[in-house]
């Protein structure tokens, strides 16, 4: 593997660190384009990084005044990764809110490929809840972060806000680039949001699903090289870039895109929450005047079962929303519903699940395994389940 690296330092005293970071590069084969901040260049020299990449340093938008400004798009083609060694809660700020005044945000926003940060602060910046929504923010657009680990600090003080040692983040930046395209070649068929079931021409029946676990899976399988179709109930998401698209309504709806595109795909997850009842709707509008009404609801269809006849290899992820017994009711649905893996969470606890930014799963394979993953956002979640897919398929993967 010989990647392409853009390197990014902020301005910490751990930046002298990002030498070796930088000389880790070199000595493993990449190539790196080091960014300095200009906080950065309080800690260390340009000069340094210049002579161990045996390139330019950047560190404005325009360069230096004496040589040609670098086109920071054609550098997002050049690289594979961008890993930011030291990231202060300055740039990650920065980062979070689209802000672009020197060379290492502006590029941020031109790069559509893998982002590790190894943040380094002092602790109660590290727990500052500015801090924290800033780093949420940008694991849910998919940024992975190494560390902080805990260990002296700068201050003098012991706590959690260490950088990460440079032979971590490489280890992580080298795992990070062979995943980067790990689902290369594959159709990947996603499901998210809930189903809406009419009760009369103006109302209907639904669920709190809000579509972003859903919408996540399909951003972290786009990101690592897959084919992706997004199958969306209503939702107030933005439909990811890069991602053909298609809306439903009702179960039925659901049912009839699933016929049609499941046949085509590698494989299936199905992130939606579909009604398990549904209405006997009145062809008019009900009107308070008439008095109570009782509505009678019928057992909604087994999507994943009425696929059987379609299925030849593909792999097929359920998802089950529970309160209590997680384990064995995940179980006893994922033999019902013939899947591979099945993703379980309790609906039963805030802060995760339906309608939050976080979530907390139990994935379970029909091999026995299973995997307990701890709260965080939906997008790290996503990864978490694309692991568990790609351990499934193994060398059934193909390449391009």
């Amino acid at each position: 593997m010989n990647p392409h690296i853009v390197l990014g330092v902020s301005g910490g005293i751990a930046a002298y660190k990002s030498v070796e970071v930088l000389r880790g590069i070199v000595q493993r084969g990449g190539q790196a384009q080091v960014a300095l901040t200009r906080g950065a260049r309080e800690f260390i020299s340009p000069l340094t990084f210049a002579v161990l990449s045996g390139r330019e340093v950047h560190t404005e938008v325009w360069g230096s005044g004496q040589t040609a400004a670098v086109d920071h798009v054609a550098l997002a083609d050049w690289s594979d990764l961008l890993l930011i060694a030291p990231a202060t809660a300055h740039t990650m700020a920065k980062l979070a809110n689209g802000l672009a005044d020197d060379f290492l945000s502006t590029y941020f926003l031109a790069h559509r490929k893998r982002t590790l940060l190894a943040p380094a602060m002092e602790s109660a910046m590290w727990e500052h809840p500015a801090v924290v929504a800033n780093r949420d923010a940008l694991a849910r657009r998919g940024v992975r972060f190494v560390g902080p680990a805990r260990g002296p600090l700068a201050s003098g003080q012991e706590g959690i806000g260490r950088m990460a040692e440079p032979l971590d983040i490489l280890e992580e930046a080298w795992r990070l680039l062979a995943e980067s395209e790990d689902l290369a070649g594959l159709k990947v068929l996603v499901t998210a949001a809930a189903t809406r079931e009419p009760l009369d021409p103006i109302r209907f029946v639904s669920n709190r699903s809000s579509g972003r676990m859903g919408y996540a899976l399909a951003e972290a399988a786009r990101d690592r090289g897959a084919a992706v179709t997004l199958l969306s109930g209503p939702t107030h998401l933005t439909p990811p870039t890069r991602v053909r698209s298609l809306s439903f309504q009702t179960s039925a709806d659901l049912q009839a895109l699933l016929l049609q595109e499941f046949p085509d795909c590698d494989v299936l997850v199905m992130a939606a929450a579909v009604a398990d009842f549904i209405p006997l709707a009145e062809p008019e509008r009900m009107h308070r005047e008439q008095g109570d009404r009782t509505v009678a609801l019928t057992a909604g269809p087994d999507l994943l079962a009425s696929l059987a006849p379609l299925r030849r290899s593909q792999t097929v992820v359920a998802f089950a929303a529970e309160t209590e017994d997680l384990e064995a009711r995940g179980r006893r649905k994922m033999e019902k519903k013939s899947a591979d893996l099945i993703v379980v969470n309790d609906v039963g606890r805030s802060g995760i699940g339906f309608d939050a930014e976080d979530n907390e799963v139990l994935i379970l394979g029909r091999d026995g395994s299973k995997e307990v993953v701890s709260r965080r956002p939906k997008r790290a979640v996503a990864d978490k389940i694309w692991d568990a897919v790609r351990a499934v398929r193994g060398a059934a993967i193909p390449r391009t």
